[in-house]
């Protein structure tokens, strides 16, 4: 019996933790993130830095894409085992497409104008996807490919009011979920616009989150149980609760901030896995199931779901992932890393 119950322990599911899995040195900062299965995984940092898995995260290639060793790479996407582009935020503002998993880099789109920031990446399928950058001529910024990245065309993107911006902190300020296109912004107002045409047409509608200044607002967002989750707050002040979140239901037009997440801090992203909702910051990792947990002190920036795994990314050129399971399945992920 007692035999019996020692098997039954390990098969116990655990509450989650941050398993850390690759540092590649402290100059780097890995801000862009992006999981296309359960076995490959791709991030993107600066000093034109780019890190790939073939096996979970378990094992990586470090590379720097040749000719943009100043390019920070903060939106990264896998259309599958092979097709890969990175998007570079700041000027000159680069676009870069491999077919061979990064044996061979091709730069697809330029542009050296100052006021140009890219400050994210999604698609909707393998062929049509959009990049979108802070307003310019008072439109943000929006890309759009039709061929899986391979060529870009610049688009007419939703009116900005003067002082809106995004943020490049995760990549995950837009994101297509079912029909819709979205973008949340922050600055001078934070306001989420959406678009069930491809692009064409915009809706916004205001988020009650920190704004009014260039630190604040809503900085990523993500699909969960039939609503958005929309987080952010002020990075300046990156351990205060300040209403950091917002849960958007679009067909009601109704948000509301839920009480369980009121002790949630600035968080520069956020991401559905299964029933739980995992965020991230500087000031550290949360989850919520039914109430808040703190996960982790380790400050990331960034989160991917594989359907699996939930991946993170962060300063330092920190990766790392958020265990999900029970202990003897985390045993084993202990060991494998550490046999490595």
């Amino acid at each position: 019996m007692l035999f019996i119950l020692g098997c039954n322990k390990t098969r116990e599911t655990i509450r989650p933790r941050f398993i850390p899995l690759y540092q590649a040195g402290e100059q780097f900062s890995f801000r862009g993130l992006h999981a296309v299965d359960d076995s490959i995984v791709i991030v993107g940092g600066s000093e034109g830095s780019f890190c790939l898995s073939l096996d979970a995260g378990i094992h990586w290639e470090f590379m720097q894409i040749p000719e943009a060793p100043e390019s920070q790479f903060r939106s990264v996407w896998a259309l599958d085992h092979s097709h890969f582009i990175a998007v570079s935020a700041g000027a000159p503002t680069y676009i870069y497409f491999t077919e061979d998993r990064g044996a061979n880099w091709s730069r697809v789109f330029s542009d050296t104008t100052q006021s140009t920031f890219l400050d994210g990446i999604t698609f909707a399928n393998d062929t049509l996807g959009w990049v979108f950058g802070d307003p310019v001529n008072g439109r943000f910024k929006l890309l759009r490919t039709i061929d899986g990245g391979r060529h870009w065309v610049e688009i007419e993107g939703p009116i900005a009011i003067d002082g809106e911006a995004a943020f490049a902190a995760s990549g995950s300020s837009i994101l297509y979920h079912g029909t819709t296109l979205s973008m949340v912004t922050g600055g001078t107002v934070s306001r989420i616009h959406m678009s069930v045409d491809e692009g064409k047409t915009w809706t916004a509608k205001w988020l009650e989150l920190p704004q009014g200044l260039p630190s604040q607002g809503a900085f990523a967002h993500d699909w969960h149980d039939g609503r958005y989750i929309i987080v952010g707050g002020d990075y300046l002040y990156d351990t205060a609760a300040l209403g950091n979140i917002i849960e958007y239901n679009p067909e009601s037009a109704y948000y509301s901030e839920a009480e369980k997440f009121k002790d949630l801090p600035y968080s520069s992203d956020v991401v559905s896995a299964g029933q739980n909702v995992y965020f991230t910051g500087t000031a550290g990792m949360y989850y919520a199931d039914s109430v808040l947990h703190e996960l982790d002190t380790t400050a990331m920036h960034s989160l991917a779901y594989s359907g699996k795994y939930v991946f993170a990314s962060g300063p330092k050129g920190r990766i790392g992932r958020i265990f999900q399971g029970t202990r003897q399945e985390l045993n084993e992920l202990k060991r494998v890393v550490d046999k490595r």
